[in-house]
């Protein structure tokens, strides 16, 4: 069975290779401890990965197959930080190497639950469940089980306590998500604006469905709009990259759309009545975004234009050339030099005029 829609570490080539080191670091007496744990019961297996919270017997919990389900309704294009995952296994509290902890053949524990925010609905019943946080410390747990030879199986049977807010509009769940996360986690414009075209009934993780439901949007969310569809085309060894792509591509559109009344004529006849052009168009930028950033990284030691100016211009131009449209003229280097040149010079005679009237 396909796993794309569920948390399932074994998507991540990262996350896989992870597992290889961690297998080969923990001990047997923790291995142990796991596996007796996830085959006894399936309650008593988050007694040994989680501090207990107040009246556990009836805090809340989900099943590890109901916080991997949670995908699919979790808002976009949600990042795997591997270092996180990493740190829940080798940092100073971590499960297997905890050089805070004094018993090195225990398993440590999670002390913070994940949080799981659910929408009220108009019958005033919760639905949608949703990650506020806890998607590394699920997949964490995912191959922790794995690691102490647990099948997927009975990984998925096991009970974990949660913590479950519940929040009724966008500025709610936004909040909860800050929250949740910390102050220091703030959501990436990639998933907030996926967030705000799946309320506007926009799909987020199928290029047919997204074109399909393209009219939901108003024109001033085109450019994520488009971000959103060209995610689906990134190529999987490029999806590290995904957020600075996200924010590449809705630039370029706007940016592209604003040249003039040609591009944007153009352009708003390929969104009303265009859809496999469209469609094109942002398969040819995921699928090109990579190379346009490898060219222009190599560019940077001779360059005189920023990074950011010359990755949007050259985006700009795959646009252009996708739908089919002149590109625009950018300065070339030797105009910038010269205009360098001249703001030099005027701030040089500036000085000496101010040093003449001291």
């Amino acid at each position: 069975m396909s796993t794309l829609k569920l948390y399932d570490y074994r998507e991540d080539d990262t996350l896989c290779k992870l597992l290889e080191r961690i297998k080969k670091e923990i001990r047997t007496q923790q291995k142990l401890a796991i596996y007796d744990a996830c085959l006894s019961s399936d309650s008593l297996f988050r007694s040994r990965v989680q501090c207990s919270p107040l009246n556990g017997d009836n805090h809340a919990y989900m099943t590890m197959q109901e916080l991997a389900e949670i995908r699919f309704n979790d808002p976009g294009h949600q990042q795997i930080d591997d270092k996180a995952v990493e740190k829940l296994f080798f940092g100073a509290y971590g499960f297997i190497k905890h050089s805070k902890m004094p018993d090195r053949d225990i398993i440590n524990k999670l002390v913070i639950p994940p949080r799981i925010i659910l929408f009220e609905n108009s019958q005033g019943n919760s639905e949608c469940p949703a990650n506020g946080s806890g998607r590394h410390r699920n997949y964490a747990l995912q191959m922790l089980c794995a690691a102490s030879g647990v099948s997927w199986e009975d990984t998925m049977k096991q009970k974990i306590w949660v913590d479950k807010t519940i929040v009724s509009n966008k500025s709610e769940f936004e909040m909860a998500m800050t929250v949740s996360n910390g102050a220091g986690r703030k959501q990436s414009r990639m998933e907030l604006t996926s967030y705000n075209l799946s309320t506007a009934g926009v799909s987020v993780d199928d290029a047919e469905q997204i074109i399909d439901t393209r009219f939901n949007v108003k024109k001033n969310q085109w450019p994520d709009f488009f971000a959103n569809l060209v995610m689906q085309y990134v190529p999987k060894h490029s999806e590290h990259y995904k957020k600075d792509f996200f924010n590449r591509s809705r630039t370029a559109w706007y940016k592209t759309y604003r040249l003039n009344d040609v591009n944007k004529n153009r352009l708003e006849d390929i969104y009303d009545n265009q859809p496999s052009v469209l469609q094109e168009i942002a398969k040819n930028i995921g699928e090109n975004l990579y190379m346009i950033y490898q060219l222009e990284h190599k560019n940077t030691p001779k360059a005189v234009k920023r990074l950011t100016t010359r990755l949007n211009e050259a985006t700009v131009d795959q646009i252009c050339i996708a739908a089919n449209l002149e590109k625009p003229v950018w300065e070339t280097k030797q105009e910038l030099i010269q205009k360098k040149l001249e703001l030099n010079y005027k701030e040089k005679d500036e000085l000496l005029i101010k040093q003449a009237e001291e």
